[in-house]
């Protein structure tokens, strides 16, 4: 855990929040403004003596101007989110109760706060884990007024044992949260992150014109391609190889993962079967050439699913079927033991980063929790797909759209998912 002190942190945020200029902030407390840019750049503090005036000038405590921060590490976050996920499984409400705390405690750490925000975001849509139903969150049994997101060094009200805040309070707790990071944060990276776990709130609590207005500022962002390359070609330039091989296969990591996502988007909106076939392939194939299956080991089937559901939209049924088909039988893969994620070679530069040891063992275990339960939900999936009426009004009485809902019932039946057909 890093304490660290942010007077010119503070000041800086401060002063542009009342319209001033450095110059104007200067005179008032009889100083050059260079010294105001230095205090804002961490460059130098200010004197002892101008504390309590700089203080009182913006109505702050001295607590508050030197707005010190107890900074997690990455591990520490990430196993205090591991801890409150895992408890969220067996004990909503005290998982619950455990934020509340962890979110008084630790409110100036805008890391951990963008992780519970996105715990609440989940359990508001109804789940104890991502992938796996929780319990109910009752709509008679909201939280006091005005807890929506705890003062700094305030403890939350204490969860009741046998009763959780309704989905609305919950997602009203996340935004307050995101609010606060955006607004605090010095570091742009984190408040790009709180703004998409704020547009993801915003889509699942029903606003999606709200999602809209905060993303289209961020996806028009100028391109930053071009800087990137002049990066890498600057690293080699002055020998840091290292360097560009990792900010390299670290770009191209994203890239891909984008393509492959804009892909099985655009299949389960097309009902053109010749482009969802041409689409589905390219998707699948840059997944195999990259070898990315330890990034996204499942995207095969979540493919192969879209692409099922959109020839059933363009009438092919035979086609259809044999996707459907291929699915069930990736499906039935899941827990086989050669279903491990598989190195990545392309990536070898940025291992370290993709590695959930990496941030701890505690991070570790609940990275593997988590892929446990999203093979449950892959299947599920697949059972959810097969009881569809709209592919039973579609292909109901072909045989082999009976032979795969019997398959799916087997599949599932070894599991504690239950399938209705």
């Amino acid at each position: 855990m890093d304490a660290t002190v942010n007077i010119g942190r503070t000041i800086a945020r401060e002063r542009r929040r009342r319209g001033l200029t450095q110059e104007a902030l200067a005179e008032h407390l009889g100083v050059s403004k260079a010294a105001v840019s230095k205090w804002e750049l961490a460059q130098s503090l200010p004197d002892v003596a101008l504390l309590p005036r700089i203080a009182a000038f913006f109505s702050l405590s001295l607590d508050e101007l030197f707005d010190y921060r107890a900074q997690l590490s990455e591990a520490e976050s990430a196993a205090l989110y591991a801890q409150v996920y895992a408890e969220a499984e067996s004990n909503l409400p005290a998982a619950y109760a455990h934020l509340r705390r962890l979110v008084a405690e630790h409110y100036a750490d805008a890391n951990l706060l963008v992780l519970l925000a996105s715990l609440l975001t989940m359990w508001a849509a109804g789940y104890a884990s991502p992938f796996k139903a929780g319990a109910a969150c009752p709509d008679d049994e909201p939280v006091p007024a005005g807890n929506e997101a705890a003062p700094r060094g305030a403890e939350p009200a204490e969860a009741d044992a046998d009763a959780m805040p309704d989905a609305e309070t919950l997602r009203k707790e996340a935004l307050a949260l995101l609010d606060h990071v955006i607004e605090q944060a010095d570091s742009p990276a984190l408040v790009f992150y709180a703004q998409q776990q704020k547009a993801t709130t915003l889509f699942q609590s029903g606003d999606p014109a709200g999602a809209i207005a905060l993303l289209e500022p961020l996806v028009q962002r100028q391109n930053a391609s071009a800087a990137t390359m002049m990066l890498a070609s600057a690293y080699r330039q002055v020998g840091h190889e290292d360097n560009a091989w990792r900010l390299l296969q670290l770009e191209r990591l994203q890239a891909a993962g984008f393509v492959l996502s804009a892909l099985t988007q655009e299949v389960g909106m097309t009902e053109d079967a010749g482009y969802a076939r041409r689409a589905a392939a390219a998707g699948m194939a840059l997944h195999e050439a990259f070898d990315m299956e330890a990034a996204s080991p499942h995207y095969n089937l979540v493919m192969t699913l879209e692409l099922a559901g959109a020839l059933r939209r363009a009438g092919d049924r035979d086609g259809a079927l044999d996707a459907l088909a291929r699915a069930v039988e990736l499906a039935e893969r899941l827990d086989a033991p050669d279903a491990a994620a598989r190195p990545m070679p392309l990536f070898d530069r940025v291992a370290d980063l993709l590695d959930p040891a990496g941030a701890g063992e505690g991070w570790a275990a609940h990275k593997a929790r988590q892929e446990n339960e999203m093979c449950a939900r892959m299947q599920r999936a697949v059972a959810e797909q097969l009881a569809d009426p709209a592919w039973f009004d579609f292909a109901g009485a072909d045989p082999r759209y009976c032979e795969l809902v019997c398959r799916a019932e087997r599949l599932l039946s070894k599991g504690t998912i239950g399938f209705e057909g």
